[in-house]
């Protein structure tokens, strides 16, 4: 069976073909034109997009929630390359550079949140706990809805409570995705009980929601960023590294579905350009952004297992011929949980992870096109090949640890 994202786990390189120009605006802003040769089709309804160059515009002064976590790091990266000064709250002290102020904290805990969030302007909220199960221990739920549900609330009045002017919530695709939907956009109602959405989808979708009612017009400015899986440079592109130990294991021997669903994947570096671009309109055209999600991907919806093709074919192994029936999978999953919720191992795969192989999960950019004039970085054909050394060797050192 492929490697389905593992329940407790979430465009940096221009086209060959694309030309990046320069420019100012009167606001500072960095206008990044991309222009095409004949020969390359655009990939999106427009051709700029505005980034801003000045710490100013997203913040002097920023807090990163989850700085460990994978889209967290390249936020704190982004925030320093962009001037900004940065903090970074975890659970573990921040390494790698001593630019960034390393808060160890815990977002559950007012005595921590409360210091790190005074003289902030921008808080990135980025810290969860990615936990797939539907059938979860009782203890396993409290935990997981402790932390991204009550967390993201003190984060809330943390920021209230300081005077932070902007909170941006890296929430996910999947707070709209307990049903089958293809090509949808952000009026898909959040999941529902009905749907037996499984305990990230449920907090997230909860913890997003409270993000955008604490919008206020004289306080607290708030919006929300809904991204595919993420992928892009470093071991911390999960979606990546779990299938990349599978393989390594040699566990990757069939495919799960008839691989004709589809879902959205997003390079990290287009995760980071919204997160900037939503908290400079935050500022710029509040009226517009605030109190809103959007969605962000590569916009090349595509069939999740077949997404790592190049990679399995690149590192040398032979594409598996045999497919598992949806159901069967399924019924394998369910019986994990039910396992696993009687005391044994976490399960190979949840019922979440094949349905995340097996069922429709896109969503259009549209929103973020027409709001925040974004485009994506590059597609998965430009980037994937750029990384295969990255890839390789995350591979390599899997399997001699076997």
């Amino acid at each position: 069976m492929p490697a389905a994202p593992r329940p407790t786990t979430t465009r940096s390189a221009l086209s060959s073909h694309c030309v990046p120009s320069t420019s100012s605006t009167t606001s500072g802003v960095s206008l990044l034109i991309w222009t095409a040769d004949a020969s390359t089709p655009p990939r999106g309804s427009q051709r700029l997009m505005e980034l801003p160059v000045d710490p100013n515009q997203v913040g002097p002064v920023c807090l990163v929630t989850g700085g460990n976590g994978y889209v967290g790091k390249h936020l704190v990266r982004r925030l320093l390359e962009l001037g900004c000064e940065v903090r970074a709250l975890d659970l573990a002290s921040f390494q790698g550079d001593s630019r960034v102020k390393s808060i160890v904290g815990d977002i559950r805990q007012p005595s921590d949140m409360q210091p790190a969030c005074e003289g902030v302007d921008t808080v990135f909220h980025a810290a969860a706990i990615i936990n797939t199960l539907t059938l979860a221990r009782p203890s396993v739920r409290r935990h997981v809805y402790g932390v991204n549900v009550e967390g993201t609330e003190c984060v809330i009045r943390a920021c209230q409570a300081a005077g932070v002017k902007k909170l941006i919530f890296t929430s996910s695709i999947t707070v709209a995705v307990d049903r089958p939907i293809r090509e949808g956009d952000e009026t898909a109602p959040y999941v529902g009980a009905d749907g037996l959405p499984d305990l990230y989808s449920q907090t997230k979708s909860r913890a997003e929601k409270l993000v955008l009612e604490a919008d206020d017009p004289n306080g607290l400015r708030t919006a929300a960023v809904r991204p595919g899986g993420v992928w892009g440079p470093g071991e911390g592109a999960m979606m990546v590294r779990d299938f990349l130990e599978h393989l390594a294991a040699g566990q990757f021997k069939a495919t799960i579905g008839d691989g004709t669903s589809v879902t959205d994947n997003v390079h990290v570096d287009s995760v980071i350009d919204v997160h900037f671009l939503v908290a400079h309109k935050l500022t710029d055209d509040p009226d517009l952004v605030a109190g809103e999600a959007y969605f962000v991907s590569d916009d090349e919806p595509i069939n999740p297992v077949t997404w790592y093709r190049p990679i399995v074919e690149g590192l040398g192994y032979t594409w598996p011929k045999f497919h598992v029936p949806r159901r069967v999978a399924y019924a394998f999953a369910y019986l994990g949980e039910v396992m696993h919720y009687l005391g044994g191992p976490f399960p190979t795969v949840t019922r979440r992870g094949v349905l995340s192989i097996c069922r429709d999960a896109s969503f259009r950019v549209d929103k973020a096109r027409a709001h925040l004039g974004y485009e994506p970085r590059t597609s998965a054909a430009e980037g994937i090949p750029k990384l295969m050394h990255e890839f390789r060797a995350t591979h390599d050192r899997f399997k001699a640890a076997r």
